[in-house]
C-alpha cells in the first residue's frame, strides 16, 4: 500500500491476540511488524523514524507530536443520517448520478466523502480512491476494509470502496483512456478550518499542492462526465472556468464546483 516502508507496532499493553492481528494486518499491506518490547512512543520514533503506526483495539493509529489520528467516520456519520431522512447532501447533489457510475476520489484523506459517495450513489456504482500519504492511506484503508459499523449498510458501503496509495498526478499524466465517470478533488486548504481539529495530527504529512488549472484541464480529459471540486472560495476557479456550476448551502462555508466534460 505504501510507497515507503511503514512499521506497525502493537500498543503497549496489547495481548497476544491483538499482537497477532497487528502482525497479520502489517503483512497484508506490505508493512513491517515490529514487537513493542516495552518501548515508549518516543523510543519507537527514535528507532523507526516517523513512518510508524501503533496498532490498538481501535485499529492503527498515527501518533505524532501534534496528536493522534485513528479511523472514524467523522462528519460522514451525520451526513448519512441526514441522507436516510431524505435531506439534501450538497456533495451527492454535485455528483449528479441518477444511474450507476464509476467514481474516483483523487484525494481521499480520511475517507468521509468517499464513504458518503459509496453509501448514496446508485446501486452498482464503482467507488475507488487515491491517497498520497502512505500513513493516512493505511489508516483509512484499514477502516474501509475492517471497521464494523452498527448499521450493516454502512459497513457494506465501506467494503465497496477500493483505496490505493498513490498520487492523482500520476493518474492524470497517464495516457490511458478515461475509465471513470466522475473525478472528485478535495485539495487541502492552505488556511486550516479552525474547527477541523481532526486534521491537526496529520496536516504536516498530507498533500498541500494546489489543484492547478492545468491539473483540472487534465481531469476534464480523464473523466467521462464531470469533475467535482470541494472548496471554500471559487472566485479564481470561476474566472478560469466560467462554465462551472456551484453547489452548496447559503450558510455553509464549504461548497462544490462542478465542471462538465466534453466527452
Amino acid at each position: 500500500m505504501s510507497s515507503g516502508m511503514i512499521y506497525v507496532i502493537p500498543s503497549l499493553k496489547a495481548k497476544a491476540v491483538l499482537q497477532a492481528e497487528a502482525a497479520a494486518w502489517a503483512a497484508s499491506i506490505g508493512a513491517v511488524y515490529v514487537p513493542r518490547d516495552g518501548r515508549t512512543t518516543e523510543q519507537i520514533r527514535t528507532a523507526c523514524g516517523d513512518d510508524f503506526l501503533i496498532y490498538t483495539t481501535r485499529g492503527p493509529q498515527i501518533v505524532r507530536p501534534e496528536g493522534t489520528h485513528y479511523f472514524n467516520l467523522n462528519m460522514a456519520e451525520l451526513r448519512i443520517q441526514h441522507i436516510r431522512q431524505g435531506m439534501t447532501d450538497h456533495f451527492i447533489e454535485a455528483l449528479g448520478a441518477r444511474e450507476p457510475v464509476r467514481f474516483l476520489d483523487c484525494t481521499c484523506g480520511f475517507g468521509a466523502d468517499t464513504l458518503v459517495a459509496s453509501f448514496a450513489l446508485p446501486a452498482g456504482s464503482v467507488v475507488q480512491a487515491l491517497e498520497i500519504s502512505p500513513l493516512v492511506a493505511a489508516v483509512t484503508g484499514w477502516g474501509f476494509s475492517r471497521f464494523v459499523h452498527d448499521y450493516a449498510d454502512v459497513t457494506a458501503a465501506l467494503r465497496r470502496i477500493s483505496l490505493t496509495c498513490g498520487d492523482y498526478g500520476t493518474y492524470l499524466d497517464a495516457s490511458d483512456a478515461p475509465s471513470y465517470d466522475i473525478l472528485y478533488f478535495d485539495p487541502m486548504f492552505h488556511r486550516p478550518v479552525e474547527t477541523s481539529s481532526q486534521f491537526y495530527p496529520v496536516r504536516a504529512i498530507m498533500d498541500h499542492d494546489p489543484l492547478t488549472p492545468q491539473r483540472i484541464e487534465q481531469a476534464l480529459r480523464k473523466a467521462r462526465r464531470r469533475v467535482v471540486i470541494k472548496g471554500r472560495d471559487f472566485r479564481t476557479l470561476t474566472k478560469d472556468f466560467p462554465d462551472v456550476t456551484l453547489y452548496g448551502g447559503t450558510y455553509s462555508r464549504i461548497g462544490y464546483a462542478v465542471l462538465e466534460c466534453d466527452i
